[in-house]
């Protein structure tokens, strides 16, 4: 007779994932979600298979600021091989373009990485989740079917070159949502003449959140169930760190979390709304006349930052 499986648990906090190679995304969120056997889980922003490094995985309430956490700005560094271009722009694809790296040198990889900083235009790679006319476009690309794509705007506030061999480099890159380091790498290669593809990835950073608390999964799997694993959550608070922060007494958070807008100060945008006992209670935005809607509200007011 097969076993029961225990109820989902209501857990709700922030795990700061060092994805390892190989795994998807996903995998590695359902996997975070086995271990802490929690109701719901989401992530903040896929990485690749080959990709490692920062995923936050939110559990319970916290998935609620899923969506927020995808314009975060990001971190990452980045090993590039020379004298080669591939169809996935990474180690998995198809050799299509070669060149000599032999002639190149540091200081002209150097001299060229400040024409890619501040805002600038990447067109995206074939092998990526955009979508056209609702097929991903990576599933075009596997048919063998190339489309056009439209150049996107995208921000670089910092690129600088780690390490240098002669056939391969290394660079970090501070960067908005929608980059595409597989993209930048080959831009990067191309300003100075030559071919190239990504040969790893790690994300070392997504804002607000400090990449030294990331935990890996072997570390996790080997923690003594709930009592060992959820000391290692964050508070959902920590999603919003730095916010604009408006503070609530019990009856104007009542209305907030039935829906209701209320009369709150100036200025506009988004503010991470604090019920009296210093709780998170949820996401809302100002309009710039002095009005207070909800946005997005957690229930039973997740523990304080």
């Amino acid at each position: 007779m097969q076993k029961a499986r225990a109820p989902r648990r209501k857990v709700d906090g922030i795990l700061l994932l060092d994805k390892p190679l190989g795994l998807s995304s996903n995998t590695a969120l359902q996997i975070v979600r086995r271990l802490y056997n929690a109701d719901k889980a989401g992530h903040t922003g896929s990485l690749d298979p080959l990709a490692t490094g920062l995923l936050p995985v939110c559990l319970g309430e916290a998935t609620k600021l899923c969506g927020y956490l995808l314009d975060a700005d990001k971190r990452y560094r980045a090993r590039v091989r020379l004298g080669a271009r591939t169809s996935t722009g990474d180690a998995e694809g198809e050799v299509v373009a070669t060149s000599d790296p032999a002639a190149l040198s540091r200081t002209a990889l150097e001299a060229a990485l400040p024409r890619f900083l501040g805002q600038i235009s990447q067109i995206p790679p074939m092998y990526s989740a955009l979508k056209r006319d609702g097929e991903p476009l990576y599933r075009l690309a596997r048919a063998g079917i190339e489309v056009e794509r439209a150049p996107r705007l995208v921000r670089i506030s910092e690129l600088r070159l780690l390490q240098w061999s002669g056939t391969e480099f290394e660079f970090e890159v501070a960067c908005s949502k929608g980059t595409y380091i597989r993209t930048l790498a080959e831009d990067l290669a191309g300003a100075v003449g030559q071919q190239a593809h990504l040969a790893a990835l790690r994300r070392t950073g997504l804002e607000p959140f400090d990449a030294a608390a990331m935990v890996g999964l072997e570390q996790l799997e080997q923690l003594a169930g709930e009592a060992e694993r959820d000391p290692l959550l964050l508070s959902p608070a920590a999603a919003v760190r730095g916010w604009p922060r408006l503070e609530v007494d019990a009856e104007l958070a009542r209305r907030l979390a039935h829906g209701q807008a209320i009369r709150a100060g100036e200025g506009t945008g988004l503010r991470a709304v604090f019920g009296p006992e210093g709780r998170l209670l949820g996401i809302a935005e100002a309009d710039g006349a002095g009005i207070l809607a909800p946005r997005r509200w957690l229930n039973e007011g997740p523990g304080a930052l």
